[in-house]
């Protein structure tokens, strides 16, 4: 009896106990200084709050709930709002612009490896890291990794001119279908004045390296635009995409600007490498297998298929990894010809490499997965050898 009393006490103080809140850190930086970070920063989030130290940085035994306003404060700058996720990412801070006019705009993103470029157009300009300034605007930090920030002014808005700010995707300026863009946490923060105007955060899962994010009019009215669209590495060809948003400022942003092609899924990647595996082109099918596989590890099919572009590829280990992956993911009333397949490649391989014995193993084990007259062929292929 005295057992169960005990147990029944534990489980009564698991109950009453209190739930353990999840830590949640991130770090402050100013804005228009490079690699300066800001201290004595209040940082909230819902009921939690805290001060930033010598390095920047806080923690708040808070949730990290999407959708959850974070509020960063200090005397000087514009607070900044964000929402949530907001877990390891860096924020910077304005300092306040004194002329009501300027206009700041702020990127961060956190992408390790990847290169985001600001750029601001205007009739017949485009100021970028490559030109560092123009009339009435400078750029006051570029940055070549995902610390950031990245962060332009416009002191002294042109009379008559329309403004379009885009993010471009340096890293894969030559991969249009890219994902990265879409997945590296970009946000853009609009400060006008001493005031926060409007925050951006990349739209998620698109193919493209080109986020148009919004236009300012000539008449100083903010309009969103939020797409991600496939461009170049050339700079004419990014100056290609704005300028019809600065030829035709009085017209909506849908009569001149295609929009984009909406959030892709790993089925739609999966069958785009089969597109391109069917054409003999093995490379194409492996970025698309590779970006099916981000979006659903669990993606059996999808591991099968980049195997077999591996193999074609000349990569055979690679192609042995992928097989195994699939066989160990498959499920459903798919799993046995996933599996057979894979074994059957791999048995491929082995028996390319002059390893019959194991060719030979993996030839049976595709058959007991199902059958085959292929599988059959294998089989007698090498018993007669």
């Amino acid at each position: 009896m005295a057992f169960f009393r005990l147990a029944a006490l534990l489980w009564l103080g698991m109950l009453m106990s209190p739930v353990q809140a999840q830590s949640l850190s991130l770090q402050v930086l100013d804005a228009v200084v490079k690699d300066a970070v800001l201290a004595d920063a209040e940082v909230q989030l819902g009921q939690a709050s805290g001060r930033t130290d010598a390095q920047g940085r806080v923690t708040l035994e808070a949730a990290d709930s999407p959708g959850s306003e974070l509020l960063i404060r200090k005397l000087g700058y514009a607070d900044l709002r964000a929402k949530c996720p907001c877990q390891g990412l860096s924020y910077a801070m304005s300092p306040v612009l004194k002329d009501p006019q300027s206009l700041r705009v702020v990127l961060s993103w956190s992408a390790p490896g990847e290169d985001l470029d600001a750029h601001l157009s205007y009739p017949h300009r485009l100021l970028y890291y490559a030109t560092g300034t123009g009339p009435g605007a400078r750029m006051n930090v570029d940055s070549t990794d995902s610390r950031g920030p990245e962060t332009l002014t416009i002191e002294q808005p042109v009379p008559g001119d329309a403004y379009v700010y885009a993010v471009h995707d340096f890293t894969n300026g030559n991969n249009p279908e890219s994902l990265r863009l879409g997945r590296s946490q970009a946000q853009v923060f609009v400060y006008k004045g001493p005031t926060l105007m409007r925050s951006y955060r990349v739209p998620q899962n698109r193919q493209g390296n080109l986020w148009v994010v919004f236009r300012l009019t000539a008449n100083g009215q903010l309009q969103d635009i939020d797409r991600v669209l496939q461009g170049n590495e050339e700079v004419e060809s990014r100056m290609s995409n704005l300028d019809p948003l600065l030829l035709a400022n009085g017209k909506p942003i849908d009569e001149v600007l295609a929009r984009d092609e909406g959030p892709v899924d790993a089925k739609s990647l999966n069958q785009k490498g089969e597109a391109s595996y069917r054409k003999g082109d093995f490379g194409s099918a492996g970025i698309y297998y590779r970006e099916a596989i981000e979006l659903d590890p669990g993606f059996a099919q999808a591991y099968s298929n980049l195997a077999l572009s591996n193999r074609k590829n000349s990569r055979p280990d690679e192609a042995v990894a992928a097989d195994r992956q699939a066989i160990a993911l498959a499920s459903g009333p798919s799993a046995p010809t996933i599996r057979a397949s894979a074994y059957y490649d791999m048995g491929r391989i082995y028996e390319d490499a002059g390893q019959l014995v194991t060719a030979l193993e993996h030839y049976r084990k595709a058959r007991e997965q199902k059958a085959n007259p292929v599988y059959d062929k294998a089989i007698e292929r090498l018993q007669n050898r």
